[in-house]
């Protein structure tokens, strides 16, 4: 590591010097006021109790080290951080929910690469399988600071036992259980995409659910890197599947509108009434953190979760996501933060408080004080096949840009093959026939 990073690593704060004017005939020997400490400024997409979470998982460090951390959140990350570094006002360190958007400000060189040995010590750390789903270090520039499992349906186990529903093992169990809560005067999905700047990203999820599902992870693979666009009929089967399930009538709560106007991090709350509006969710291993205080998660608690099913006939596959951290101004109090959010203690506020799956190898299933995220922490090391969410991989115009509209426009319209053309035009492509 550069030698300015063996000087910070000594703790030396600098003592401010004060001057005295003579004229106050007294010797001045305060110690340096607060104002004088350091800051390092992490601009991130956590707000409200998140926010919050990731600000006392910093509080050792800022004790140990005098460094002030000072985060600020915003709903619309995507498009601020980018405004913020074209406008020159960039943050020490920024929080990527997707490594594609972080890969990209890299490529124009807005991103200061990781120093190798910090690197180095971060894979050494991780566990196995966070750099076969996120890539090396070297590729991303960023480091891996928390992980989750998207791949979840969140269910109510009380409402289910009341109304004889079992958990589905299959998908087309999973399409019969749908049928029969209609059938039954329920509505089976909770569903929400609205999401600031960022609207959309929930239905993305859905399509990559089901295509890493019906056309396996080759295909996925290849059509995460843009070898196979949109348009593909691979890719247009998983859009119909996602049609069939999720946007007909009576099978999400006030139908596709209410899709369209209804906020992510409140979708799942008609699950919550009484009676429930809607009986499953699918969405993120994150979601904790938009749950109302108190709810208890697990077979007797007020919700638990599935994995949803395999399509084919074979163990189903998990989509995970992740947050990762890069340096965007080189400075020596800047790499002393990034060498903090690279070890496991980075996270351990977060961990007490639920809703944070670490990536090292070092934090065990049994560490965690909460049995959900110590369950969701097993399913990652039990999963034979694990994919990072494709839209955060995938170049983002086309990732955090057309694929979103497209499915905006899709959910709105349920013209599939404009909804196609739309989201394959963010590279710049000639359209292709399906």
């Amino acid at each position: 590591m550069p030698q300015r990073q063996d000087d910070r690593r000594r703790g030396v704060v600098g003592t401010a010097l004060i001057v005295c004017a003579a004229l106050l005939l007294a010797a001045c020997s305060s110690p340096a006021a607060e104002d004088d400490l350091p800051v390092v400024t992490v601009f991130g997409p956590w707000r409200d109790e998140a926010a919050d979470l990731f600000r006392a998982s910093m509080a050792p460090f800022e004790e140990s080290t005098g460094i002030e951390v000072a985060y600020t959140g915003s709903g619309d990350f995507e498009s601020d951080i980018v405004e913020r570094v074209e406008g020159f006002d960039s943050p020490d360190i920024a929080i990527f929910p997707q490594p594609g958007l972080l890969n990209n400000l890299a490529d124009e060189a807005w991103v200061v690469p990781l120093p190798q040995d910090l690197a180095e010590q971060a894979e050494a750390s991780y566990r196995d399988g966070v750099e076969e789903f996120v890539g090396t270090l070297a590729e991303v520039d960023g480091l891996v600071y928390r992980v989750n499992v998207k791949s979840l349906v969140w269910y109510d186990p009380a409402v289910f036992a009341e109304l004889g529903y079992a958990v589905p093992e299959t998908w087309d169990e999973l399409d019969a259980l749908t049928v029969d809560m209609i059938s039954d005067g329920q509505t089976p999905w909770c569903f929400g995409v609205e999401a600031f700047g960022a609207s959309g990203w929930p239905a993305t999820d859905w399509i990559e659910e089901i295509v890493l599902r019906q056309a396996g992870p080759a295909v996925y693979d290849d059509w995460v890197a843009g070898d196979i666009p949109f348009t593909d009929e691979r890719i247009d089967a998983a859009f119909t599947e996602f049609a069939d399930l999720l946007l007909q009538p009576n099978q999400v709560v006030e139908g596709r509108r209410g899709i369209l106007n209804t906020g992510v991090q409140r979708a799942q709350d008609p699950m919550l009434e009484d009676p429930a509006r809607c009986l499953m969710y699918r969405q993120a291993s994150f979601q904790v953190d938009n749950l109302p205080s108190g709810t208890t998660i697990g077979p007797e608690g007020d919700l638990n979760v599935f994995v949803l099913p395999a399509i084919a006939d074979e163990p189903a596959p998990l989509v995970v996501g992740a947050t990762l951290a890069g340096a965007l101004v080189d400075r020596p109090e800047t790499w002393q933060v990034m060498e903090y959010l690279a070890s496991p203690e980075a996270g351990e506020a977060w961990i007490d408080a639920g809703g944070f799956i670490s990536p090292h190898e070092s934090v065990q299933p049994q560490d965690y004080p909460n049995a959900f995220e110590g369950a969701v922490s097993a399913l990652l090391d039990r999963a034979e096949v694990v994919r990072f969410d494709g839209s955060d991989l995938m170049d983002p115009r086309v990732g955090t840009g057309t694929f979103f509209e497209a499915m905006l426009f899709f959910i709105g319209t349920l013209r599939q093959q404009e909804a196609l053309q739309i989201a394959q035009e963010g590279y710049g492509d000639q359209p292709v026939a399906p």
